[in-house]
């Protein structure tokens, strides 16, 4: 089994001077990221000894080049990475400091105030905490831990013996319902993620890679993708904004990035009003949440660059399971525009199945819930037996979205299971509704949520953003546009105007949360919710 640890020693090796990551005006070679993880690795093993390897090692920071350092250093000696998300309330960060049993906790200085008045109860715990990125008051501080050069005296140890289904990572859920649930992924996985990524989206050693969203969960793989090739990273300094994003491509000529779609709106704004020097971009992967077929063809206009979408989730470790290939968006814009509503076709380090509600296969071409089978998958959730239970059956892991594939092997994504409507006993799949209704010039971004109806059970309603110069849009001229796009129970039945649409951290919009407020608050649709 060829380890994470492995590739970061040859790309040391084999590119010593070469730029490994840039993050603002800090640059480190591939040769400084293994020489400072090495001290930091070598300081976990003389103060956890064997007991190192399987114990959590947290972080809690803003993005910088230490979120590597200290993934590196963990990855070194088998300890568990864990990210703590600086936008989690003290009850979910107290969740997953417990949940994980974190024994040590890098806190960098411009985040600590987010566990100071939890010093003590935290301390009970046992846990040493290491600050850094500033002034602090922590009794440990990093770059004095660094300077300290154990080869120089003899006293560093070789790595741990570690196996392909020892952990490497946890990454825990966004949080939007209930507690955050700690995927587990193992080291097998994240170095197949590796692999396979840099295959199947053609990066070569050349490549300046970008993906600028917060690194506290599994998108810390995503910016570590280099390690299978030696190519670039580039990453935000400190959090995302979306002016310095494009910035940097243009600033240290990135030419690839991975954007969830709320980015590529934002980009594609961004870029229309200040006009960076893009020229450098060749290849823009999206996915994460559904992109619609409008959001495609600005982004190929405005950004100028090749398209690729990627289906996966943190349960498949960030891997991708679906691709679409630039290709595929070539034909999607010219004489199949129908590609441009599939999540591309399964590689082949992947099989997928669709399934009934009693998980057993559908006939081809029938929708149903998507199966997926691979060598990235996650080991479970961490202390949810149940849960685990639920989501991984036989080798497969349960996606919980409903989908086709048709006869060429393309995969439609229909929509969540939970988020499926079900009007007059006839089933809706909002992400359709949505393709057809963001077409609308008038409409920026929209949500497509069910509400309680008294006759119907449930109703269609749209959530909209509009676009300037069109805030008379009323709801009779959405549903006017829609009229022989969408079945007659799938047009919406009402269009709630909005200034914005809730974002979870990942860009992903919070339609429950959407829902609970179209349904608790009087007045927003024009009948009774009472159904609920």
């Amino acid at each position: 089994m060829w380890l994470m640890r492995q590739m970061l020693a040859r790309c040391a090796g084999n590119f010593p001077l070469k730029t490994a990551y840039i993050c603002g005006d800090r640059r480190a070679s591939w040769r400084q990221m293994d020489q400072r993880s090495d001290r930091f690795a070598s300081w976990l093993q003389r103060t956890r000894g064997e007991a190192v390897r399987g114990a959590t090692v947290a972080i809690l920071g803003l993005e910088s080049l230490a979120i590597y350092e200290h993934f590196f250093a963990c990855m070194k000696v088998g300890a568990v990475r864990l990210g703590i998300n600086t936008h989690y309330a003290w009850p979910e960060i107290e969740h997953v400091i417990r949940d994980s049993a974190a024994k040590v906790i890098l806190v960098e200085a411009r985040c600590a105030h987010l566990i100071a008045p939890h010093r003590e109860k935290l301390a009970d715990l046992g846990i040493t905490f290491v600050g850094f990125g500033g002034a602090h008051d922590f009794a440990l501080d990093y770059e004095t831990i660094l300077a300290y050069e154990p080869e120089r005296d003899g006293s560093s140890a070789p790595w741990p013996e570690l196996r392909g289904d020892d952990l490497l990572m946890y990454s825990y859920t966004s949080g939007t319902t209930g507690v955050p649930k700690g995927v587990m992924i193992t080291q097998e996985a994240g170095a197949n993620v590796m692999i396979h990524v840099v295959a199947g989206f053609g990066f070569s050693p050349d490549d300046v890679w970008c993906m600028p969203a917060a690194s506290a969960w599994v998108v810390l793989l995503m910016n570590t993708f280099s390690l299978a090739n030696g190519m670039t990273t580039v990453v935000p300094d400190g959090s995302f904004q979306i002016g310095s994003f494009l910035g940097d491509i243009e600033r240290f000529r990135v030419t690839s990035v991975l954007m969830v779609p709320t980015m590529m709106r934002r980009a594609i704004a961004e870029q229309q009003a200040r006009a960076f020097d893009l020229s450098s971009l060749r290849l823009v992967v999206y996915g994460s949440a559904p992109a619609t077929p409008q959001l495609i063809r600005e982004a190929r206009a405005v950004l100028g660059a090749e398209l690729l979408q990627t289906y996966g989730q943190t349960e498949s470790s960030g891997g991708w399971m679906t691709v679409l290939t630039p290709e595929d968006h070539h034909r999607g814009l010219t004489d199949q525009p129908e590609l441009l509503r599939s999540i591309g076709r399964v590689g082949i380090h992947f099989e997928c199945s669709v399934r009934d509600a009693d998980g057993q296969p559908v006939p081809a071409g029938e929708r149903g819930e998507l199966w997926f089978r691979g060598n990235s998958l996650m080991k479970g959730y961490l202390n949810l037996p149940e849960a685990t239970a639920e989501a991984l059956r036989d080798g497969w892991l349960r996606s919980n979205d409903i989908g086709r594939i048709d006869e060429n092997g393309y995969v439609y994504l229909l929509d969540r299971q939970k988020f499926m409507i079900i009007t007059g006993a006839v089933n809706v799949f909002p992400t359709t509704v949505e393709a057809i209704v963001s077409e609308h010039p008038g409409l920026q971004e929209v949500a497509v949520v069910g509400v309680p109806h008294p006759e119907w059970g449930e109703a269609v309603v749209a959530v909209a953003v509009m676009r300037a110069g069109h805030e008379s849009l009323t709801t009779i001229e959405v549903s006017r546009f829609c009229d022989g796009k969408l079945g007659k129970p799938e047009i919406p039945k009402h269009v709630v105007f909005v200034k914005e649409l809730p974002k979870t951290l990942n860009g992903k919009i919070k339609k429950a949360e959407l829902r609970e407020w179209l349904v608790v608050t009087p007045g927003l649709v024009p009948w009774s919710t009472a159904a609920s």
